[in-house]
């Protein structure tokens, strides 16, 4: 009986000190600011261009919402901003008998990001804190820089910078501050310096490419009882890319479930396509004891291997001391290792073209697109975010973000994905050319 009447006076003590700071209304405008923040994860599957017009006002909107809010509203619309952006973090633990975790996941995500938009609270006047949240949506929590602002304007007019996010911020401060022709005049001066005012000329392959995709279930994937299946039906795949006259064929990240290092005939096997056809396929690789998350590249009888080189955090890496790295594999991963990295940037030629390898998460990083190369070649395993009963926002958020990276620096990526579908992801028109 004492112990029901301590956690009664627990749970009310809690709920005592939340009500003080985050009534009904806070949560409800932190809710739509969050949401609204968040409308390009939701608005591009429609493929509207009606929505796609709306979007960056939505986004506008969201960020006026924001910088109005209380302190206690900040961190609310950071803790709603962490679940709509990222919730789906939290499906790829079901793979790993882990399903329990997705709650405390969840609510760690938004709880990082909650913190992130309180501390951009901080200053009283709302114009400085719409400085200090412009600053915070810099910052990237363990490497991870999904959180991205600037790719929120992805969709309709303006430009998906920096350049055309600090206008948004200054079109929303406008809102706050100024009243009646004057604010209008304000924003509008805004929003058109914000505008995407041209695009340059992309480079696209000069040969044919087939760009595969898969669905394959995450749990079937490493199936040993079916690896010799997905073989054959990759086989079979490369085998119509010949016959249709393609030069090159492109296979989505652990398209082969297996070490590829280690499997000899599979290797005479694509070595020997490679007479008719360029291969890009994605594997594991095992080296020296270390395992490598890498994409083997058959071409003319030869054989070369690239390495993934950013690695996913807590997905791929723990970005933690090694002390408490060891532990929390130990724990939850049976101790498995962490996978090893390429030293340096991955690039091939074929027929002449620059191509830069990426696999996965890293497309979606600046270093990715340091010096010079043509075109980007991408490989994706999406099948870790997907759950059987709910929906995951996963694949459009990564697509988003490849639009943004591909206009930020003019490259035309080519993407092959499992999970979800795969295609060429070009920089974004302007409307004026």
């Amino acid at each position: 009986m004492k112990q029901k009447n301590l956690r009664f006076a627990w749970v009310s003590l809690v709920l005592n000190f939340l009500s003080k700071y985050f009534s009904t209304k806070i949560i409800i405008k932190a809710f739509v600011g969050a949401f609204l923040l968040a409308n390009f994860i939701f608005l591009a599957p429609f493929n509207n261009s009606l929505f796609d017009l709306m979007s960056p006002f939505l986004t506008l909107a969201g960020i006026y919402t924001v910088i109005t809010s209380t302190r206690a509203g900040f961190f609310a619309a950071g803790f709603f901003s962490g679940i709509l952006w990222f919730y789906w973090i939290s499906f790829s633990f079901i793979y790993y008998d882990l399903g329990w975790l997705i709650p405390i996941v969840i609510l760690s995500i938004a709880t990082i990001y909650g913190f992130i938009f309180w501390a951009a609270s901080f200053p009283s006047f709302i114009t400085l804190r719409a400085v200090v949240l412009f600053i915070f949506s810099y910052i990237h929590p363990f490497g991870f820089n999904w959180f991205n602002l600037e790719a929120t304007l992805v969709l309709g007019a303006f430009d998906p910078s920096a350049r055309g996010l600090a206008f948004m911020f200054l079109a929303a401060i406008s809102l706050a501050y100024f009243s009646k022709i004057y604010k209008f005049i304000a924003v509008f001066i805004c929003l058109v310096c914000a505008l995407q005012f041209d695009s340059k000329d992309v480079k696209i392959l000069p040969f044919e490419l087939q760009l595969t995709n898969s669905d394959i279930l995450q749990r079937q994937r490493w199936d040993k009882e079916l690896k010799n299946s997905f073989i054959n039906e990759n086989l079979a795949v490369i085998d119509d890319a010949i016959n249709n006259g393609k030069r090159a064929i492109l296979m989505p990240e652990s398209a082969f479930p297996t070490f590829i290092t280690h499997e000899s005939n599979l290797q005479t096997e694509l070595k020997e396509k490679s007479q008719q056809i360029a291969i890009i396929a994605g594997g594991l690789a095992y080296e020296n004891k270390q395992i490598y998350n890498s994409a083997f590249f058959f071409d003319k009888g030869e054989m070369k291997r690239f390495d993934k080189l950013i690695l996913v955090p807590f997905g791929e890496e723990i970005p933690l001391p090694n002390f408490i790295k060891e532990i929390i594999n130990k724990m939850f991963f049976d101790g498995a290792q962490d996978f090893q990295t390429a030293k340096t940037l991955s690039d091939y030629e074929i027929d002449g073209v620059k191509i830069r390898n990426a696999i996965c998460y890293e497309a979606t990083r600046d270093e990715l697109y340091e010096g010079k190369f043509d075109v980007m070649f991408a490989i994706t395993n999406n099948g870790w975010f997907k759950a059987r009963y709910f929906p995951s926002t996963e694949p459009i958020l990564q697509r988003n973000l490849l639009k943004y990276y591909a206009t930020k620096y003019n490259k035309t990526i080519y993407h092959s994905v499992n999970g979800s579908p795969s295609e060429i992801i070009t920089p974004k028109k302007s409307l004026f050319n």
